[in-house]
């Protein structure tokens, strides 16, 4: 049986997850409908006063105005019928997705979740000051931080690579002189997913010098590219892609199956800890009705 603080720290970690995995949209492969529209009930508890998590955003809502706003948008551009981004109809087997707006989605992940994930270690923090950490719950955040960012910056650098070969192919065909198309991609993509990179790198809570060290090389790339540091060995930056990704592509590969089995046995103790209070609860009412 869960207590409470553990409870709300793995309903925090379900939502962290689920946005998560909104970044898997821009995989190119089939998305079933019935995945998204789970993902989207469970995503859109967030305005539901009822639940904890909503509840907990309405009672900080001063502190919390611009994440507020921030993750409505989101929901509508992400979540909703307006959505250009992912597309269902009645018609479709699918989600139809709008690759060339794959930043968009990253975009929202990598921002909205530190914020939730905050949120997370602030009951975190709590858990451990008043004696109430459990250690389920430990191994479940902890697998959380390390998977969560590993794979941020496995998928943003897939993307990264994509469109630093476009602007290099620009490059060439202009010889070396910036622009209108070369701007294009410098401005609206390669900086904002070198952001990405940096933010998730300067939130990080994991200690451990695998993921520091592999996120670490990944930074030093993206600095290569940018020409704020000087290439190594004057290696094609070919050769500096692939020795990030033969890092850290296993690392996910190694993390997932982990991070899955203990998530899976939190959310089983997690739904018997709450079926055995509602047990609990009617036992009392008939109780008191006798």
């Amino acid at each position: 049986m869960l207590n409470d603080t553990s409870l709300r720290i793995l309903d925090l970690c379900n939502v962290l997850k689920t946005l998560r995995e909104t970044m898997e949209y821009a995989l190119p492969r089939d998305h079933e409908i019935a995945v998204y529209n789970q993902r989207k009930q469970i995503l859109s508890s967030l305005k539901d006063e009822k639940s904890f998590i909503g509840k907990f955003i309405k009672d900080n809502e001063d502190k919390l105005k611009e994440f507020i706003e921030k993750y409505n948008e989101f929901l509508d551009e992400i979540y909703s019928e307006n959505s250009n981004v992912l597309m269902i109809s009645e018609a479709d087997k699918f989600v139809r997705v709008d690759h060339t707006q794959h930043i968009k989605i990253y975009d929202y992940v990598v921002y909205l979740s530190e914020t939730i994930r905050d949120i997370m270690y602030s009951h975190v923090a709590y858990a451990r000051n008043n004696k109430q950490e459990e250690q389920l719950t430990i191994e479940v955040v902890g697998l959380d931080e390390h998977f969560d960012r590993i794979l941020k910056v496995f998928l943003i650098l897939q993307e990264y690579q994509k469109s630093f070969a476009e602007f290099q192919k620009v490059m060439g065909e202009t010889k070396g002189v910036p622009s209108p198309q070369s701007n294009f991609i410098v401005q609206n993509e390669l900086s904002k997913l070198a952001g990405m990179l940096r933010f998730v790198r300067a939130h990080i809570h994991a200690t451990d010098n695998r993921t520091l060290d592999d996120i670490d090389e990944v930074i030093e790339l993206i600095e290569m590219t940018e020409g704020r540091r000087d290439r190594r060995d004057n290696k094609p930056f070919n050769d500096f892609f692939k020795s990030c990704f033969d890092k850290i592509g296993p690392f996910v590969n190694e993390l997932a199956p982990q991070y899955q089995a203990k998530f899976q046995e939190a959310m089983k103790e997690m739904v018997e800890t709450i079926n055995a209070a509602r047990q609990a609860q009617n036992n009392k009412s008939e109780e008191a009705k006798a």
